[in-house]
């Protein structure tokens, strides 16, 4: 990545000619991007509910409902029924209108004068007063019409349009609601109440929430981020660089929507806003490594070489981890979340690309060359609250480790007692606000008529004509009484009800008589009495299959899910063995997607966290790194699950999101910290100082990206969607309490270890005699042996240089790597050096202040450049922390060369006494 950082550098035309073309390739995809608006999306694909669903629809119509509400305290007066009656002639001829049910289209069965008439309740406009008012007591003595088509008070009353939607039409939906309530607004003023409410309505006002949903969210993330970022990074040309990475981002992302043919919906709406945000955290890191290049360099061209220097490998890194956190959603199998999954995922993986191809050519050309805190003059309060604010963190992590962990992993476990309360709800309704008229509208039909919401149960009989069975019948009918009783649902409807009202007039209106009747041959002379477009939609044309229609007010896919389980058991003791049955309809669908979301969840976040482990513990040849790597950032995961079940927020298609994404996102700034952390222990090789360093230098990025990252998060809060809103606060507080565990939790763990990465142990090359003649490395193995010398601290003189000064206080070895080193020592009289030894690589020498530091006895001169490592007890209590089997064999093979020293110094004693 380093290198393609300073090749983009290098060739600006040609970068600013790749980044036009696939710009304006973009932007033939944007035309034909397309909005969708149908619940197809919040579904699970799974083919036999689908199908059977299907199946249903083809038996007893369509279940798109568009259900008009009519309130007036003179509601059954001539002119109300005809201007009723008006209207309805009016809506019949819209388009997709299949058929419409009302006051006006069913049949009125009465027993009059020990006689039965069934004949239209509404066939004529009543021209009296007195025929209106009778007209309204026959719909309420009716029960098949009450509580379905009038109010138990006679004050309300419904029109159900059954649409069938044109699929060639994706703007259907909304033209079609539109057309209605334009003439709800032209014909019906004149009543006290007026609405329309069902798929149709619903979709438009999806569809016009979207719309403001991008015309919001977008300039308010521009402008958050801006804000963040002067403030925090105090440049304006800086800034810029965010804004030029994540337009373009955008533009590529939406033309590869357009290309795949994936729509803007309910959750893909919010993607530029996560592209504006998210992508931005690169290129705050980059400024602030580009800004430490201008203040050493002074010069734009060698700080853009310095800042690739410095992010190179963490810009790989994060720029990996956020894609796969926005990939694992793919995993869930709800549609709407595999697409938003994959366009995040997409436009997540190209803005690094973006911005490691445009930074360094607009820095190189464009970028600031001062800062408030380059350490000249008099700070500004931001900078010096910055600086506060890691010293702060720098003390309470060094003098109070076990405290701060105590605390806040014990704060994370309390939390996590309320995971268990997390439910998962798939809720169409609930996607608007508490205060928003279409959930008003609902209620309002769910307390006076029935519930907006319906399903099917379809029951199948044995055989052809099944249903004209009354014993059959008569299951069906105990099965709606029993469902009555659960007090559920508002209100069932099936060809029993039918049947039992017509025996009930045909037995001068005793409702005792209220049911199926018992004799075979009744049936087939009562359904003569009905129309077939009375009970199309409650039995199959050859009466092998039944159907119930439920209306209920039940919004919430958790709460259908509880009643369906319970009417499953009821349906089973009702219907017995010997009948199938099923429960279909679009919110039945939608509530299997909701079924699929806490395992989806559960998949998604192990597969994440194993990847980022295997990941970082490769990168870093140590299986304790890809634990340190995850430990911060469950923090704040096992804080946001436990703020849903404590706050009885639901993992819906938005708060779902939140978890692998907040995972892929805050381990960024983990990978930050041990990336520097990294580099300084490799030079400074002391971990309390490293550790010093990393804070006061990453504390600025961290802090504005997990500031522009929050406030960006909680720009979504503006949207019109609840989930939205749910995963924009959720995510803008669990960005915080990463930010917590990053700049706590992470040091006190890296303060205890140190970092090799792998591009290090395939980086060094070490000379043959090195690998197998040394006597410190006996026994160990090539990778083993770089491990021991990238724990170390690397060293180069050339020709000439002291390695070790005579009578200089020492207390650590060295091993030569590379070159010729001699060991020198002055004569008494002359003062000429002697030399009294050649050292090769693999040699090691000073060993002997290793155990007993004091003025080394010799000094070691370079006879050619040379490279060699420094060991300390300190190194070596660090192998051993880190590789216990490795510094093992370390100290055996220490122990025979000291062992061999004593030896010789014995042998020579001896000689000379």
């Amino acid at each position: 990545m380093r290198r393609f950082i300073l090749w983009s550098g290098n060739h600006p035309w040609l970068v600013t000619a790749f980044i036009l073309a696939c710009t304006a390739l973009a932007v033939g995809g944007m035309f034909r991007l397309r909005v969708d608006t149908s619940t197809q999306g919040m579904m699970v694909r799974d083919a036999a509910a689908r199908k059977y669903y299907e199946e249903t629809l083809k038996l007893f119509g369509t279940d798109n409902v568009t259900v008009l509400y009519f309130q007036d305290e003179n509601l059954f007066t001539p002119g109300k029924l005809k201007t009723l009656g008006d209207m309805i002639y009016t809506l019949e001829s819209l388009p997709g209108v299949e058929r419409v049910e009302s006051l006006f289209s069913v049949t009125n069965v009465k027993s009059v004068d020990g006689f039965l008439e069934t004949y239209p309740l509404l066939g004529w406009i009543p021209e009296t007063g007195e025929e209106a008012e009778q007209v309204r007591k026959d719909a309420l003595a009716n029960p098949i019409f009450q509580e379905n088509l009038i109010s138990r008070d006679g004050r309300a009353t419904a029109v159900n349009l059954y649409v069938r939607e044109d699929a060639s039409d994706p703007d259907f939906n909304v033209k079609f609601s539109r057309a209605v309530d334009e003439i709800l607004e032209t014909q019906g003023a004149g009543f006290e109440t007026a609405f329309q409410v069902g798929l149709s309505y619903t979709r438009r006002l999806i569809s016009e929430n979207i719309l403001k949903d991008q015309i919001t969210l977008v300039p308010l993330s521009v402008g958050v981020l801006l804000l963040t970022l002067i403030l925090t990074m105090r440049s304006l040309s800086g800034a810029v660089l965010p804004m030029l990475t994540a337009g373009t981002s955008m533009l590529w992302t939406a033309g590869f929507m357009g290309y795949v043919g994936i729509p803007i919906n309910l959750l893909t709406v919010i993607v530029p806003s996560l592209i504006i945000v998210i992508g931005s955290t690169e290129d705050i890191h980059m400024l602030s490594e580009y800004i430490e290049g201008v203040r050493e360099k002074k010069e734009r061209g060698p700080a853009v070489t310095f800042m690739a220097g410095k992010v190179g490998t963490a810009v790989m890194l994060t720029a990996l981890t956020t894609f796969l956190g926005f990939l694992s959603i793919t995993l869930n199998e709800i549609q709407m979340l595999k697409q938003f999954g994959i366009t995040a995922s997409f436009g997540l993986l190209v803005n690094p690309l973006t911005t490691c191809m445009l930074a360094p050519v607009y820095l190189k050309y464009f970028g600031p060359l001062k800062s408030s805190h380059t350490g000249h003059g008099k700070p500004n309060p931001i900078d010096r609250g910055i600086a506060w604010i890691g010293e702060l963190i720098l003390k309470i992590t060094k003098t109070r480790k076990k405290l701060v962990l105590t605390a806040l992993l014990g704060f994370a476990a309390i939390l996590g007692l309320f995971l268990s309360g997390v439910r998962v709800d798939n809720d169409l309704l609930g996607y608007f606000k508490e205060s928003s008229g279409i959930r008003a509208r609902s209620q309002v039909l769910h307390k006076n008529l029935s519930g907006p919401q319906a399903f099917f149960i379809r029951i199948s009989g044995e055989e052809e004509g099944a249903f004209k069975d009354p014993k059959n019948l008569a299951r069906i009918q105990a099965a709606q009484r029993a469902m009555e009783r659960m007090h559920l649902f508002d209100k069932t409807l099936s060809l029993a009800d039918h049947l039992s009202l017509i025996h009930q007039e045909m037995n001068n209106s005793d409702p005792e008589f209220y049911k199926v009747p018992e004799s075979a041959e009744l049936i087939p002379q009562y359904l003569i009495l009905l129309r077939r477009s009375d009970i199309e939609t409650l039995v199959s044309s050859d009466f092998s299959e039944a159907n119930i229609v439920v209306r209920h007010g039940i919004s919430s896919s958790h709460g259908l899910a509880q009643a369906l389980g319970r009417l499953q058991i009821l349906m089973h003791k009702e219907m017995g063995p010997h009948f199938k049955f099923g429960f279909t309809g679009k919110n039945i669908l939608l509530n299997k997607a909701a079924d699929s979301m806490a395992s989806a969840q559960a998949k998604s976040l192990s597969l994440l966290l194993a990847v980022i482990f295997i990941i970082m513990a490769i990168l870093y040849v140590n299986v304790k790194a890809g634990l340190l790597s995850l430990i911060p950032n469950l923090f704040p995961i096992v804080i946001n699950f436990g703020v849903m079940g404590l706050f009885g927020i639901p993992l819906n298609t938005g708060t779902a999101m939140v978890a692998a994404i907040a995972i892929g996102i805050a381990v960024d700034d983990t990978i930050h910290l041990m990336s520097r952390y990294h580099r300084e222990m490799r030079i400074l090789q002391n971990q309390q100082t490293a550790m010093e360093v990393c804070v006061r230098s990453e504390v600025r990025p961290v802090l504005s990206t997990s500031v522009a990252l929050a406030l960006g998060f909680a720009v979504l809060g503006f949207s019109g969607f609840v989930p939205v809103i749910s995963f924009g606060l959720l995510s803008a507080m669990v960005m915080i309490f990463a930010l917590v565990g990053d700049m706590f939790i992470t040091p006190i763990l890296l303060a205890s270890t140190q970092l090799i990465t792998l591009a290090d142990m395939l980086a060094l090359r070490l000379r043959k005699e090195v690998l197998t003649a040394s006597r410190l490395f006996m026994g160990l193995r090539p990778w083993q042996i770089k491990k021991v010398v990238l724990l170390g601290r690397m060293l180069e003189r050339t020709e000439g240089e002291d390695l070790v000064v005579e009578n200089e206080y020492g207390k650590s070895m060295f091993i030569l790597l590379e070159g010729k080193a001699n060991v020198v020592k002055k004569k008494e009289r002359g003062g000429e050096d002697i030399v009294l030894a050649v050292f090769g690589p693999g040699d090691i020498f000073g060993e002997i202040a290793l155990v007993d530091p004091g003025p080394r006895s010799a000094t070691v001169r370079a006879e050619e450049p040379v490279r060699y490592i420094e060991i300390d007890w300190d190194s070596l209590k660090r192998i051993q922390g880190i590789y216990p089997r490795l510094a093992g064999k370390l100290f055996l093979n220490l122990a025979r060369i000291l062992g061999n020293r004593l030896a010789q110094a014995d042998k020579l004693i001896s000689r000379l006494q």
